[in-house]
């Protein structure tokens, strides 16, 4: 025995997952606030419950077909006007008064079913309304896979898969409308596919804020939050595991860092570091790793790099740093920098031995008279046991 399923029954359920997903949207608004477009999704989603509580009604006879026609037909485009509209600022995180001209289509829909009256035939609805929905469903996986450029979550894809399998489903109800041979299941089917799609929509949603809230943790834990650089612990995770060979290290310091404190207070300092790093971190390529270590001290990855090199790019950076013109209440706060370098070889295996001879160069370049560069040479035994004392000046 077959069981075949009405439109009136298989609307009810499909007016539910509007319900729930509209639910979920509010809940992730209130507990996620700073995030764009979920309140307007929620409302996109209410809109589509009430279009298909009037389908509904309208399928059971319950109201005129002149009142739940256009009603439901306008109702439900606006709907998915405003999931497109809620659906890209969640996505991008970004407010553009262009993504209202999407209401454009449900409006010019209401104008046109007033004026030719093709609401009140089935098939034509339909087909209008389902197209409507393949625009904006597919408009809105694209609009995922597009910002996963700038935010690249793992949950994009998968939620960018919902949304077009949503959009197809809609494009196939459309085909069954017009060529039915051409269509494997029934429209009444295609909506019950649809049913799941929205659920899936809602609950990638709640994972792409989740993601989100999980990515932005990570970078506070990773991040210094006065200079923006990576931290200590994001430099050491960025360090290959085993081997350094044809890469560089270099460890950098500040020159008489306690001196801008002592004579213009920690502001001065504060700001010292500030364009510090800002100077550095623009000199860079794209490749390379800058993290501040701990006060004045930074680290200085340089992948894919030889001794000769790395010399020659912190030494610009130095000679950048040495040219900075620092002010503070009209004093300039006069800036150097010491830098010992280390290129990576065969049998140098661990980060510690790379941080250790890039410590003794950095010790020799302040025995230098420091705003200077050394590279590693095996130092004499006495500079073995006095490289932390290299940090204090």
């Amino acid at each position: 025995m077959t069981a075949q399923l009405d439109l009136a029954t298989v609307l009810l359920p499909h007016k539910s997952s509007f319900l729930v997903g509209a639910l979920c949207f509010l809940y992730l608004r209130w507990q996620s606030p700073r995030n764009e477009g979920l309140g307007i999704l929620a409302i996109g989603f209410l809109f589509l419950a009430l279009a298909s509580t009037l389908a509904g009604y309208g399928e059971q006879k319950l109201l005129p077909a002149f009142l739940w026609t256009l009603s439901s037909f306008t109702l439900g485009l606006t709907g998915y006007a405003l999931f497109w509209i809620g659906l890209s600022r969640l996505s991008g995180q970004r407010r553009q008064r262009t993504d209202w001209l999407a209401l454009a289509i449900p409006l010019t829909g209401a104008v046109v079913g007033l004026i030719t009256h093709f609401h009140v035939v089935n098939y034509a609805r339909a087909t209008a309304f389902n197209t409507g929905a393949f625009l904006f469903l597919a408009a809105s996986a694209f609009k995922v896979v597009w910002d996963r450029r700038d935010e690249p979550l793992p949950v994009r894809a998968i939620f960018a898969a919902s949304l077009a399998v949503g959009a197809a489903l809609c494009l196939a109800v459309v085909v069954g409308l017009l060529k039915p041979a051409f269509l494997p299941v029934t429209t009444t089917y295609a909506f019950f596919l649809l049913i799941i799609s929205h659920f899936a929509i809602a609950l990638f949603a709640l994972v792409l804020v989740k993601e989100r809230a999980e990515a932005a943790l990570r970078r506070t834990a990773d991040t210094d939050m006065l200079t923006g650089v990576g931290n200590r612990r994001w430099f050491l995770s960025q360090l290959p595991r085993y081997g350094f060979e044809g890469d560089a290290l270099a460890v950098m310091d500040l020159d008489f860092f306690k001196r801008i404190n002592d004579r213009f207070g920690h502001q001065a300092g504060d700001k010292a570091l500030i364009a510090f790093a800002e100077t550095v971190r623009a000199n860079l390529r794209s490749t390379d790793c800058f993290a501040r270590l701990g006060g004045e001290e930074f680290g200085l990855y340089l992948p894919k790099t030889n001794e000769v090199q790395a010399k020659a790019i912190v030494e610009r950076l130095r000679l950048a740093i040495e040219q900075l013109d620092i002010r503070f209440d009209g004093h300039r706060v006069a800036l150097s920098v010491s830098i010992g370098v280390v290129a990576g070889r065969r049998g140098e295996r661990s980060s510690e031995e790379l941080f250790s001879m890039a410590d003794a160069a950095l010790y020799q370049a302040k025995d230098a008279g420091r705003n200077c560069v050394v590279a590693y040479a095996s130092p004499p035994a006495s500079f073995a046991t006095n490289i932390s004392s290299a940090r204090t000046g």
